[in-house]
């Protein structure tokens, strides 16, 4: 910061943090769903408006303005930390046009109401590459928070953090690493955990070395119209429940849509997880992330791992490299199944499994997949299709729709039957189902739409890796486990998913008692129609 502003900034910002109560700062008023943009205060009377943000945003003129007077390149920690302290609720705090520094972690406590905002995603720019925390700005408890028209660049771990807050709304945001995406890069760029009311919208993350646009352990979920390019993973949905993921973009990642439950997590499981409307294109990023999400095979449109009741439907999935849509179970990552007793047992017992169940994919548009499919998660699938070991007995292009089936076909063999006994009686009362693949426990695909133009046109197949029926095990290795198949048709044919799975509920979003989301604001989007 210059010297010169220090001691006007710093008693500005601490008189109006002090005891300034906001009864009018715009909120949202689910209208429009500009948050309040209209310039009416929460009272209804029309506030004199400071500023309007690109978004169209009315700053009130009795906000609290973070540095007023700062100039581009000034260091802004100090003024940023005082004005987000013991704040009262419903305020409204502002930063300033211009490219600023911050050398430390932003953290803010139990905030009740909250709008930071900037004034837009290139207007209000803050630059976190020499600071000293973690996170850029990290919001822990607190309800009703809204975070926008503003962009957080190199932050040395996670860009914008929401953790156990009920009700956060992050828009018009954009969090970026600059330049190749490399593995030191930060892990998440928009990044909600163990959280209720998540609206996500319009917003645009870059650079991620894991995901940009991310939502864990969350339940009542909204991510829409954002544009997440060249991270690891676009945008992903991990063990969190009621979830719609639409009108977003999707584009230069190494995979572009990703839904997980991964094991050990304090929320063992999600579901009602439904991905429609989106444009996934181009996500062939070379992989430089760690754990699992490091195992996501670059060129991947959608990636649905180990878990249970997603709908994917009326997405356009077009020129990744490996596969349109992968649907694996826990299984490739980790095959040591006589193991997982032991290393899983705990997070089985409240409810994760290894398998999938009732996944449904439908009316999607497939074109340009699969021309060169990498990745060593799928390796040896991958050279069992180029060889002749498929069942067409000669190298096949990639499946644009490629399930491994290796969960269903151990539960209907048998070999799961043991995971019964680790069911704890709180997932049983969930009614969590070890031996799934029952009636409506399936995996479906048709009515998805081949978009190849001829010759190719033939070349967009769907793929299983092992045959569900035990009767058709008909290759085994030494000890009796049975071996991939390798079954392959075109995609039209619906020859080996073709079943149909009930339609999944859509999520809602209640934000400062206003809905969001396909039953609420956005009830005449054309998407939620669908």
């Amino acid at each position: 910061m210059r010297q010169s502003h220090t001691f006007k900034k710093l008693l500005l910002i601490t008189a109006m943090s002090g005891g300034l109560l906001l009864a009018g700062c715009d909120g949202d008023d689910g209208k429009d769903g500009k948050d309040g943009a209209d310039g009416q205060s929460a009272g209804g009377e029309a506030s004199s408006s400071l500023a309007v943000t690109t978004s169209g945003f009315a700053i009130p003129g009795d906000a609290i303005l973070v540095a007023p007077d700062a100039v581009d390149g000034d260091d802004i920690t100090e003024a940023l930390s005082v004005a987000l302290f013991d704040l009262p609720e419903d305020a409204l705090v502002v930063l300033p046009k211009g490219r600023f520094v911050v050398t430390e972690s932003i953290v803010v406590n139990s905030a009740s109401g909250l709008t930071l905002t900037g004034h837009g995603i290139h207007e209000t720019v803050l630059d976190f590459s020499t600071s000293n925390g973690d996170d850029a700005f990290r919001f822990q408890g607190g309800n009703g928070i809204t975070v926008r028209d503003m962009a957080v660049y190199e932050a040395p771990k996670n860009g914008i953090k929401a953790t156990n807050v009920n009700g956060i709304h992050m828009t018009y945001t954009a969090t970026v690493w600059e330049g190749e995406l490399e593995a030191n890069n930060g892990a998440y760029g928009l990044y909600p955990l163990k959280s209720q009311n998540v609206l996500l919208e319009n917003n645009y993350a870059f650079g991620s070395a894991d995901a940009g646009i991310y939502v864990g352990q969350s339940e009542n979920i909204v991510v829409r119209n954002n544009t997440a390019k060249q991270n690891v993973a676009g945008i992903e949905i991990e063990n969190s429940t009621m979830a719609d993921v639409y009108n977003n973009i999707a584009v230069g990642n190494s995979g572009g849509i990703l839904v997980f439950d991964l094991p050990g997590l304090d929320k063992a499981f999600g579901g009602n997880v439904r991905i429609f409307n989106n444009h996934a294109y181009s996500n062939n990023a070379a992989n430089v992330g760690a754990g699992v999400v490091g195992l996501v095979p670059p060129g991947t449109g959608a990636l649905i791992l180990a878990t249970s009741d997603v709908e994917m439907y009326n997405n356009q999935l077009t020129d990744n490299a490996t596969t349109a849509v992968a649907i694996t179970s826990y299984l490739l990552v980790d095959d040591d199944l006589a193991n997982y007793p032991a290393n899983y047992g705990a997070t089985m017992g409240d409810g994760w499994s290894p398998t999938l169940k009732n996944v449904y994919l439908h009316n999607n548009t497939i074109a340009r997949n699969g021309d060169d499919p990498q990745g060593a998660l799928l390796q040896p699938i991958i050279d069992g299709y180029g060889s002749n070991m498929n069942s067409k007995g000669s190298p096949q292009t990639f499946p644009a729709i490629l399930y491994d089936g290796i969960g269903e076909l151990l539960s209907n063999t048998g070999d799961l039957a043991g995971f019964n006994a680790l069911v704890g009686p709180d997932a049983q009362a969930d009614g969590v189902n070890y031996d799934p693949y029952g009636a409506g426990d399936q995996i479906c695909a048709n009515s998805n739409i081949n978009a190849n133009p001829a010759p190719a046109y033939d070349e967009v197949n769907t793929g299983l890796v092992y045959p569900d029926d035990p009767a058709d095990v008909t290759q085994v290795d030494g000890e009796g486990n049975p071996l991939p198949h390798l079954l392959i048709d075109q995609m039209v044919n619906n020859t080996y998913l073709n079943c149909v799975q009930p339609r999944l509920a859509p999520a809602v979003v209640n934000f400062r008692n206003n809905i969001y989301g396909c039953t609420g604001d956005d009830l005449a989007e054309a998407a939620c129609a669908l």
